[in-house]
């Protein structure tokens, strides 16, 4: 049957095609066993988690000695919640709470901002053994303390202000683990050239195979892409990360002079941060901040969009995330070449996310829309929040059971602020969050008190829906999110070299060098880069609209510029 590109999601062919559903749970949970181990984190087994009678668990990944607490409007932990998590957490381990930055909480106080249960601030609490404690224990599991604290203030205020801190990933397809095919033989790659016992389709199942001759997607080997034709999105050549050359002109971006009263749209990509590219020099903050607090993570040390190679130093290889956040960062200036962008660093280069630092940034840019509102400060005002990450929940059981995450998110949305995420890359119906936080109905057609999430899924060039990408009711727009041609830092030069390079005639010839980036261009797939997409095409309806203004005086009302700007970018959703 023909493919309607108007219709990517396939609805109006849905009687006509049957078939099997989706599988009802993601092919990989979150992080592998070797970033969770260097965190001391945990994942969630259902099988043998701690937990009430008739509750139903999912698996999800945690930090194993960290806990997340909603405070009060003081800023503090409530005494009685306090008590009670001191009492679960026993004799043997003590709490010790990170308070909210004293300056934060300042800001958001002057401002106001406290005076409602509605801030999204959140405390995290680490639970430790005393120093004085010389017998031998097993770790602490969080997951445990938070059952013990839920069963003592069950039914009472303050039940639902603890949470586990989730570990989340970016929405990308990791180009390793899951690359099969790859021209050079690395230790976690399928069909390299040289004989290596960790490559597919040996004598042997290896548990570094990316996949065996059976194919089963659902494989326990801890290192087996999704699927035989799901890897193909990783593999060079099929959509997998590798550099290309870009022959078109830049972005067309209009001179200030040029905007005539009318002020920039403002795309905020929380993301791995935004390397050095001739497009977006001029068109990226790099350091966006809260008053005099920075936004997102600083530590140069680790950032992966400036060194490319952290945690592969030994081998040369660029690190899995390297150049996502400036990929995005590309794909808002090819929608939108006039928008500011706000690179928040929230990723660490292995592509994790602590769902603290997200929370933290997110909560520092709800302050600063606050204060921009309230002093009319036109040039510290974002319009959208494009997210490229995710996690799978353990008890999505009602509309209330993630507050942290959820509070901070329509914490923005009240503000008039368009949040764009990714729908996730396993193939699955299992709702995956913040993505599931959208809606699953259509949209309304008033002007809500907050503007809704949208979850984007990613489609082919041909217009198919991406193999990868997840589905469900809360998906309700979609865009191009497999082999995309974007930015990547022109810095990035890999350890792996051409297979083939030699002189002749005074002239160096040689194969593609798969992990030289210095043209500064790339493709790559994933619902990490659909989502951006969106991003740029709401702030290019925004900018189109002529509604933002520079001057404040002539400001309108953020929530329905920005409701009707959404509904022109996806009017399907």
């Amino acid at each position: 049957m023909p493919h309607d590109p108007a219709d990517p999601a396939g609805t109006a062919a849905a009687s006509a095609l049957a078939g099997p559903p989706l599988a009802p749970t993601p092919r990989r949970h979150g992080p592998r066993r070797d970033h969770l181990d260097p965190r001391g984190a945990r994942f969630l087994d259902p099988g043998s988690a701690l937990r009430f009678g008739g509750e139903t668990l999912q698996p999800t990944a945690y930090a194993g000695d960290e806990l997340l607490v909603r405070p009060g409007r003081d800023g503090r932990m409530a005494p009685e919640v306090h008590a009670a998590l001191e009492q679960a957490a026993g004799s043997d381990h003590e709490l010790e709470v990170e308070d909210v930055d004293a300056r934060l909480a300042g800001l958001a106080g002057r401002a106001g901002l406290l005076d409602s249960d509605d801030h999204p601030l959140v405390l995290r609490v680490h639970l430790r053994r005393p120093h004085d404690d010389e017998e031998p224990r097993g770790a602490v599991d969080a997951w445990v303390v938070l059952q013990r604290f839920r069963r003592l203030l069950r039914g009472r205020p303050g039940a639902g202000a603890v949470s586990l801190m989730h570990l989340l990933t970016t929405g990308g397809l990791d180009p390793a683990p899951y690359v099969p095919w790859a021209i050079t033989p690395k230790p976690h790659v399928a069909f390299g050239i040289g004989g290596n016992p960790h490559v597919a389709f040996g004598a042997t199942p290896f548990p570094h195979v990316a996949f065996s001759a059976g194919a089963d997607p659902f494989s326990p080997m801890p290192h087996v892409a999704f699927s035989q034709a799901t890897a193909e999105y990783a593999q060079p050549g099929s959509g997998g990360r590798m550099p290309v050359t870009w022959m078109g002109p830049p972005p067309t971006r209009r001179a200030d002079a040029d905007l005539d009263g009318a002020r920039r749209p403002v795309v905020a990509v929380l993301d791995t941060g935004t390397g050095r590219h001739p497009w977006l020099d001029a068109v990226v903050e790099r350091a966006p901040r809260c008053g005099d607090l920075p936004i997102g993570l600083t530590d140069e040390a680790t950032d992966v969009e400036r060194l490319g190679v952290l945690s592969g130093a030994l081998t040369g290889s660029l690190d899995i995330e390297a150049g996502h956040g400036t990929f995005i960062a590309g794909l808002v200036h090819q929608r939108c070449p006039d928008a500011r962008i706000l690179s928040v660093r929230v990723v660490q280069p292995d592509g994790v996310i602590d769902e603290y630092d997200l929370l933290l940034a997110l909560s520092m840019l709800w302050v600063r829309q606050s204060l921009a509102l309230q002093e009319r400060r036109t040039e510290d005002l974002v319009d959208v929040v494009s997210l490229s990450l995710g996690y799978y929940h353990e008890q999505p059981t009602d509309a209330d059971f993630d507050p942290v995450m959820r509070t901070a998110l329509r914490a923005l949305a009240r503000l008039g602020v368009a949040v764009v995420t990714s729908a996730g890359n396993d193939a699955t119906s299992r709702p995956a969050y913040p993505a599931a936080f959208a809606p699953w109905s259509p949209l309304p057609d008033e002007v809500p008190e907050e503007i809704p999430l949208v979850a984007v899924g990613a489609t082919n060039p041909d217009g198919t829906v991406a193999l990868f990408s997840n589905a469900g009711p809360w998906v309700r727009t979609w865009r191009p999110g497999a082999a995309l041609v974007s930015t990547v830092p022109t810095s990035f030069d890999g350890g792996s070299a051409p297979s083939v390079e030699l002189v002749a005639g005074g002239q160096v010839r040689a194969t593609i060098d798969p992990d030289d980036f210095r043209s500064g261009f790339a493709t790559w797939s994933g619902t990490s880069f659909a989502a951006p997409l969106l991003a740029g095409d709401v702030a290019q309806c925004l900018n189109a609209s002529r509604r933002l203004r520079q001057d404040p005086d002539e400001q309108e009302d953020p929530l329905d510029v920005c409701w009707s700007s959404l509904r022109r970018a996806a009017p399907q959703a």
